[in-house]
C-alpha cells in the first residue's frame, strides 16, 4: 500500500467516525425528548376480557391484577366511534370489573378496553368479539310442539305408583332450548305452574324427556306452555316464545 492510498483510507475512516458520532448524538437528543417528564409507565391492562351476549345489550368482564395505579377503564366499539368510561376503585386483591352496555343494536362487535391511571397514562389494549341478539333472533325460535295429550287414570301396579292426570307427548326441540314453562288446572280448580328442564347426564348433551306428566290435571282442560331459549351458553338474557294453548 503506498502513502497516497493510506492517506485516503485514514481520511475515509475519520469521516465515517464523525458521521456516526453525529448520528448517535441526534438519536440521544430524540430519545431524551421522548422521555421528558420521566419514564413512561403503563397501567395494568384489562386481563381475561370476556363478552356475554344479551337481548339488545351485552356484558363485558375483565380482571385488574394488583396494580393500584388503575383508576378507570374505557371501552370502545364501532371503530372507537362509541365508548363508555368505567370508574375503577382498585383494592389490594385481583378485582373483577363488570359493565353492561344497554340499547345495543343486534350485531357482532369488536370491543377494545384500555385502563388509565390518574396521570392519564394508558395501558396496552385488550380486545374481545361479542354478539348482541334481538328481534332477528327472536323470530328464529319456536315453541316445542305437542304430539298428543292423554288423560290417564292408572292404578298402582307393583312398584309403579298410581297416576291420575294428563301425559303430554312431545316432538323434538331445538338444542338452544333450556326449559319449558307449563301451566295447567287441577281437578279442584287450582292453577299449577311447573318448569320442565332437560335431563343432564355425564358425557352426554342435555336431553328433554319425550313425555311430561301433569298430576291431577283436569280432564279436557286447557294446557298453556312456552319454550325458553338462550342464543349462547354465556348469554345473560333468556328469550321466550309466545304462550301456546292446547285444548
Amino acid at each position: 500500500m503506498n502513502i497516497k492510498t493510506l492517506k485516503l483510507s485514514l481520511l475515509f475512516l475519520a469521516s465515517a467516525f464523525l458521521m456516526l458520532t453525529a448520528s448517535c448524538e441526534k438519536m440521544g437528543d430524540t430519545y431524551s425528548d421522548y422521555l421528558k417528564g420521566g419514564e413512561i409507565t403503563y397501567p395494568g391492562k384489562a386481563d381475561s376480557l370476556a363478552a356475554f351476549p344479551g337481548n339488545q345489550r351485552i356484558a363485558l368482564q375483565w380482571l385488574i391484577m394488583s396494580d393500584p395505579k388503575v383508576v378507570k377503564g374505557v371501552v370502545y366499539w364501532n371503530n372507537h366511534a362509541d365508548s363508555v368510561v368505567v370508574p375503577i376503585q382498585k383494592t389490594s386483591k385481583v378485582d373483577t370489573i363488570k359493565v353492561i352496555l344497554p340499547n345495543m343494536e343486534e350485531s357482532l362487535y369488536t370491543f377494545e378496553v384500555y385502563t388509565y391511571d390518574k396521570s392519564g397514562n394508558r395501558s396496552i389494549g385488550s380486545q374481545v368479539i361479542g354478539e348482541v341478539f334481538g328481534e332477528s333472533y327472536q323470530k328464529t325460535i319456536s315453541n316445542r310442539l305437542i304430539k298428543s295429550v292423554s288423560w290417564l287414570n292408572l292404578p298402582l301396579q307393583g312398584t309403579t305408583p298410581a297416576f291420575k292426570g294428563a301425559e303430554i307427548t312431545w316432538y323434538g326441540v331445538n338444542a338452544q332450548a333450556i326449559f319449558l314453562e307449563i301451566e295447567y288446572i287441577k281437578e279442584d280448580g287450582t292453577i299449577v305452574k311447573l318448569r320442565e328442564e332437560p335431563v343432564r347426564a355425564v358425557g352426554r348433551p342435555p336431553l328433554f324427556r319425550e313425555t311430561t306428566r301433569l298430576p291431577n290435571c283436569k280432564v279436557n282442560s286447557t294446557i298453556k306452555y312456552r319454550t325458553a331459549f338462550v342464543p349462547d351458553p354465556l348469554a345473560i338474557d333468556t328469550f321466550y316464545t309466545e304462550i301456546k294453548q292446547y285444548n
